[in-house]
């Protein structure tokens, strides 16, 4: 069920609620309840995959429990091999085959299989926890917490991708002890904000630019059609960012304090620094467990570390573009943010930073103009509309004022977080007031439109 529905907000959702309820009361039954609910939520969108969620889970906890007995990095590594296995299958298996009939000839049946929803997170969860676990960071954890960890329903779709360290010690803790009114409010003006942005900025600005990506798929565009396609940056902001206060705001309700996955990131000046704010808790996964690892790797000797280091945001990046989508498109924009990252490097070491406002332009146009072929269905649509870009200014300007008014709220707007604790940093009946008429909007137009959220194809 989607967040930005009437069957989760006025049936999953408070039913949950309540149920939590009265079962906070009790220590054998808090987390289990949980999981319970968790796995429903999972289960309505497709049943089917519900095995292969719990099957994850139990494969993963035993094999913790038995490298906490063995102390075998062997065993990690089967584990880690496995869930890639698992994610490989089920998303790269026509990628890769396709491309090995490209290239050598070699006939492959294309499987027909759906994708698993959230099976990227699920995955980047067990693998941060067990590879923790051989640095030996993490200890072993009771089933049900660990359970709760993988497929606790506000974020096991499309995230935060929330470490262990940062979630499993608040798994089991009463939520509706006193002051809980406060944390709740927090929770639901996250929930309202993100509703917000998803319905009301988002998903028009899907409705404009979907026809130009259908149309360049297709075929050439009219001069100047392909500038609207750059607002896809600003969708995806407002979709995904959206998505992630929701999910941070329904941990709250239910007490679990989720981490931040955007700060502004079109307020960033350099490359690197809007990297640091989009979609946090992937950057800090993609750190920590794969920059950090290849950077290590020796090339020609110890005294290459900058090269070591440069490769390695290259690959790092590429691997983020193949993990967002199954395609060379995804490939080369996570190139592309790599080539950027390096080159801002590069810049900041050798050379004078320009005028901040030289360097917010600079990054906000290289951000929107790659992000064009992450959601380019093709490279040949990619160049299409590149090509309307380059050759003349749109003719029709319907859509340019939503466009506009959204690249106003993601530019000069305060990011969410703050304004959610600028609301409810005391009681006040105007700002009660407010949220409640917003929430009634946000209602009114569910019954108009209702769309997906775009990261849950990841």
């Amino acid at each position: 069920m989607l967040f930005n529905s009437y069957v989760f907000l006025l049936g999953f959702l408070p039913a949950a609620f309540l149920i939590y309820w009265f079962a906070d009361k009790s220590d054998t039954w808090r987390t289990r309840v949980l999981i319970v609910l968790s796995l429903i939520f999972y289960g309505y969108w497709d049943v089917r995959f519900v095995p292969l969620l719990i099957g994850s889970i139990l494969v993963n906890w035993y094999g913790a429990k038995l490298y906490a007995a063995s102390k075998s990095s062997a065993l990690i590594t089967c584990m880690i091999v496995l869930d890639l296995a698992v994610l490989g299958v089920f998303k790269y298996f026509n990628f890769f085959a396709a491309n090995l009939h490209a290239v050598f000839g070699v006939p492959l049946v294309r499987a027909h299989w759906a994708l698993p929803l959230g099976i990227s997170f699920f995955t980047f969860h067990h693998i941060m926890y067990l590879v923790d676990l051989r640095r030996g960071r993490a200890s072993t954890y009771p089933l049900d917490k660990y359970a709760l960890y993988i497929c606790f329903f506000p974020q096991a779709i499309a995230g935060p991708i929330a470490r262990w360290s940062e979630v499993m010690e608040q798994f089991g803790k009463r939520a509706f002890q006193p002051g809980w009114q406060q944390r709740c409010a927090l929770g639901v003006t996250f929930v309202v904000l993100g509703l917000l942005q998803k319905i009301m900025l988002g998903d028009p600005l899907a409705r404009i630019i979907y026809p130009v990506y259908q149309h360049a798929a297709t075929g050439p565009l009219p001069a100047g059609q392909g500038w609207l396609a750059l607002a896809f940056g600003f969708q995806v902001l407002f979709d995904f960012a959206g998505y992630s206060d929701i999910a941070i705001g329904l941990g709250l309700m239910f007490g679990i304090v989720l981490p931040r996955n955007f700060d502004g990131p079109f307020r960033a000046t350099s490359i690197v620094d809007l990297w640091q704010r989009w979609h946090m808790t992937l950057a800090r996964f993609l750190r920590d467990y794969v920059f950090t690892p290849l950077s290590r790797v020796r090339i020609g000797g110890g005294r290459h570390r900058m090269t070591r280091a440069l490769v390695a945001i290259m690959l790092t990046m590429a691997l983020c573009g193949l993990w967002h989508g199954a395609g060379w498109t995804y490939v080369l924009w996570g190139t592309l943010q790599g080539v950027g990252i390096v080159f801002a490097a590069a810049w900041s070491r050798n050379l004078p930073s320009p005028p901040a406002i030289v360097g917010w332009a600079a990054t906000l146009a290289f951000f929107l103009v790659t992000c064009v072929m992450f959601r380019a269905p093709t490279l040949e649509a990619t160049l299409r509309i590149y090509h309307s870009i380059a050759t003349g200014l749109p003719a029709d300007t319907n859509g340019f004022r939503t466009i506009a008014i959204a690249a106003f709220c993601a530019v000069v707007l305060p990011p969410s977080h703050v304004i959610a604790a600028r609301l409810t940093d005391r009681a006040n009946y105007y700002v009660a007031a407010s949220l409640a008429a917003a929430t009634v909007v946000v209602l009114l137009e569910i019954s108009r439109f209702e769309y997906e959220f775009i990261y849950f194809q990841f």
